[in-house]
């Protein structure tokens, strides 16, 4: 039996113009985001409270409206940065920084999306 592929991407094509990122993946598939669908999918724990309300039994919390209706802007090619060998970065021009998207939850938001 096969190990499940590792989902890596083979390229990352960013055009700010038109505000879309591409991931090309190493099984052949690629996917594109806008940077609107990026900002407001943010996978922080201030973006996505109810991961943070599984953890401490909180009341689950939904996402705000801020979030649910976030631009996503970015200034420069800079402002989205490799995590490690696992994840992107990114620092959007509305001044939140802390979500970190790893290849996994990117593909996965790539099939949700279609």
């Amino acid at each position: 039996m096969n190990a499940p592929v590792s989902l890596k991407p083979n390229g990352i094509v960013v055009d700010l113009p038109q505000r879309r990122l591409q991931i090309n993946w190493n099984d052949a598939a690629a996917s594109v985001y806008d940077f609107d669908t990026l900002r407001r999918a943010c996978p922080c724990a201030a973006c996505r409270p109810w991961i943070h309300d599984m953890l401490t039994d909180a009341t689950p919390r939904e996402i705000s409206d801020e979030t649910r209706n976030a631009v996503g802007e970015l200034a420069s090619l800079q402002d989205i940065q490799p995590v490690g060998a696992y994840a992107l970065h990114f620092n959007w021009a509305d001044g939140h920084t802390s979500g970190i998207y790893d290849w996994n939850y990117l593909r996965a938001l790539a099939e949700t999306a279609t």
